[in-house]
This record gives structure tokens, C-alpha cells and sequence, in this order.
């Protein structure tokens, strides 16, 4: 009779073992691949906004402004940062038409806003250019963050509004709070740096020209990235919502230094209290002011890539900026006037 040879036990248990580590090891590398992807299609798309916006400067003379916001007043944060005022269209409202999104464009409508009624009656202002506002947009998506099926809902809008579509890029505002740089201004003598000259690219009110950046277009932000909000109720990651933290950075005071940073009372804005909770900035990298007082005023870049964030900049060229840049090359590389050359530190 023939002897039947099989695996003994021991030898089946290390055959799984062995199996047990490759996977260990293969499982990281995937990953690492999946993520190299992602970053790769991330930066993409930003450098399809960074042609989008240089398309529309051709067109218009000058990029379009950050956020549409007729009654916004300087040092007025319930009125320029509540976003349960009239706000209007936002820069990715403006740029539909130069990333093939012509019919979207035209529902929205934005010139339409805030119509001929009377301005000092914010019940009369035509808002029907929010009716693209749950519209999900690949091109404004980057594959690195989670969340963009948790459409936002604005608790505190009058009346609430929800189905808020989700979105990863944000204009470069300027580096003091956004009722600081409306129509341009240059935010003197807000801190950091008090005395600088903190010129934004896009703002309330506002596009700059080309021509208008002095410190040179290779030297000044154009496109930032931002993070999905933690909750439904988390503003951050708005596409086309012109608030900061949603569509616009404007960032570099002390509270939120340098992109990613993990300091727990960070980006300043509208209903952070509603959903902030401990870690939420030294664990999880999405601080913001607890406070149920604040309106939005200032949010910092993120990303959930490792070590920084895409930048794209005003001459069209996209940079991964490391996390670990100076405030001060930070609030530097904001700025189209400052006068100063940035530090080599990103």
C-alpha cells in the first residue's frame, strides 16, 4: 500500500504564518501606491482650477473675487461672517464655465444676485443661485479626504439649509480675518507681522490682476487645499460656499499658524461649538474656536496627505508645501505686496 504524504499541522500553521507577513508587508505598500494616486489626481485637479482661474482672468482682467457679499463691513464679524446673511456666489460659482460645467453655470446664474430689490433688505435678495449648491463636482473633489458624501447643513442659515455639496479647494484670501481684506484690502496692520503690506489674491468683493502682484507670480498663492468638515454640521469643505475653512483660506494669524496644524482652537469659524470636541485638533488636525460667539473669519489649509498640503501658485505652478513651513513664509507667500522675499523653508 502507497503512504499518502500531506502537510502536517505544524507545517500548514507555517504556511500561514508566512502568508500572515506578506500580506503585512504588501498591505502598507498598496496603501502607500493608493495614496501616491490620490495625491497625484489631488494636484491635478488643483492645477486644472490654477488654468481655470488664469482662463478666467483672460476673459475678465481679473480673477473673480473670493465671495460676493454687497453689505459686508469691516470689523462687523456678525455681518460679514454670519452665513445666515445673504452671502453670495463664490469663486467656484464664477469659474463653472472654465472647467466644462457651462449648464450648471447657467442654472446658477450669478449675475443674477443679489438683484435690483433694495440691498439694505436682506429678505429681498434673489438667492437662486444656491439651487447648484448640493451639485458634486469630481473636479473640486480630491480622492485623499473622506467625507464628501456628508453634505453640509447650516444649522444657523435662516431658514436652515442643507445639502451643501462637498469640496477640497479654496482660494488664497489673505492672511488677516476676511472683513480685514474686503475689496482688496490690504489688512493693516493686522497680526502676524504688523506693518507687512498683506495684499490678497481674491477676497470679499475682489480679484486682483496679475499686474497687481508686486511680489511676483511665482512668489503668491493661488489655490490652497481644505479639509471635509468632521460632521454634517462642520462648514469646512464647502465648495460653493464662500466662506473661509469652506472655499476660502485666509489664514496665518497666531491661532492658526501653518498649514495642518494641530492646535485645538484653530480655524475661526460660524458653529464650530456645535460639533468640537477634545482632540479635535491635536489628534485629528481640524481645530477650531469653540467659542459660540465666532463667526468665520479665518481657516487654515489642510490636507490628509502626509507632511503638507498642495499649493497652487498665481504663475500656474504646483508645489507640495510641507507642514513644517515658517508662519512667517506662510503669511509671506499669502501676500501679492508685501515688499519681502520668503524664506526657502517649503
Amino acid at each position: 500500500m502507497r503512504r499518502r504524504h500531506g502537510f502536517t499541522l505544524i507545517e500548514l500553521l507555517v504556511v500561514i504564518a508566512i502568508i500572515a507577513v506578506l500580506l503585512a508587508l504588501l498591505l502598507p505598500a498598496v496603501q502607500k501606491v493608493r495614496e501616491a494616486a490620490a495625491r497625484a489626481q489631488c494636484g491635478n485637479n488643483m492645477k486644472q482650477i490654477a488654468l481655470a482661474l488664469h482662463d478666467y482672468h483672460d476673459v475678465n482682467g481679473r480673477f473673480p473675487p473670493a465671495v460676493v457679499m454687497p453689505y459686508a463691513q469691516a470689523g462687523n464679524d456678525p455681518l460679514t461672517g454670519g452665513a445666515a446673511n445673504p452671502f453670495g456666489p463664490n469663486w467656484a460659482i464664477f469659474l463653472l464655465p472654465f472647467i466644462e460645467q457651462q449648464n450648471l453655470f447657467a442654472q446658477a446664474n450669478p449675475l443674477s444676485y443679489p438683484g435690483t430689490s433694495n440691498l439694505g433688505n436682506f429678505a429681498s435678495y434673489n438667492l437662486s443661485w444656491r439651487n447648484v449648491r448640493g451639485a458634486v463636482l469630481k473636479s473640486y473633489l480630491c480622492p485623499s479626504d473622506i467625507g464628501p458624501g456628508t453634505p453640509f447643513t447650516d444649522p444657523g442659515g435662516l431658514p436652515p439649509e442643507p445639502g451643501w455639496a462637498r469640496g477640497n479647494y479654496a482660494c488664497s484670501g489673505g492672511t488677516a480675518d476676511t472683513d480685514h481684506h474686503i475689496s482688496g484690502d490690504a489688512g493693516l496692520p493686522n497680526p502676524p507681522f504688523p506693518g507687512l503690506s498683506k495684499g490678497p489674491i481674491m477676497s470679499i468683493n475682489f480679484g486682483c490682476r496679475i499686474t497687481d502682484i508686486l511680489d511676483g507670480s511665482s512668489n503668491t498663492f493661488l489655490v490652497h487645499e481644505v479639509r471635509i468638515g468632521v460632521s454634517s454640521a462642520d462648514r469646512r469643505g464647502v465648495w460653493a460656499m464662500g466662506m473661509p475653512g469652506s472655499s476660502i483660506v485666509c489664514a496665518g494669524r497666531d491661532y492658526n499658524p501653518t498649514p495642518n496644524n494641530r492646535l485645538e482652537q484653530s480655524d475661526e469659524i460660524e458653529g464650530c461649538w456645535r460639533f468640537w470636541y477634545a482632540g479635535i485638533g491635536s489628534r485629528d488636525g481640524m481645530g477650531c474656536r469653540s467659542d459660540p460667539t465666532r463667526y468665520s473669519m479665518a481657516g487654515q489649509a489642510r490636507s490628509r496627505h502626509t507632511g503638507g498640503c498642495n499649493a497652487a501658485f498665481a504663475d500656474g505652478h504646483l508645489q507640495f508645501v510641507a507642514n513644517s513651513i515658517s508662519q512667517r513664509t506662510w503669511v509671506l507667500l499669502q501676500s501679492t505686496n508685501d515688499g519681502l522675499v520668503p524664506d526657502n523653508d517649503y
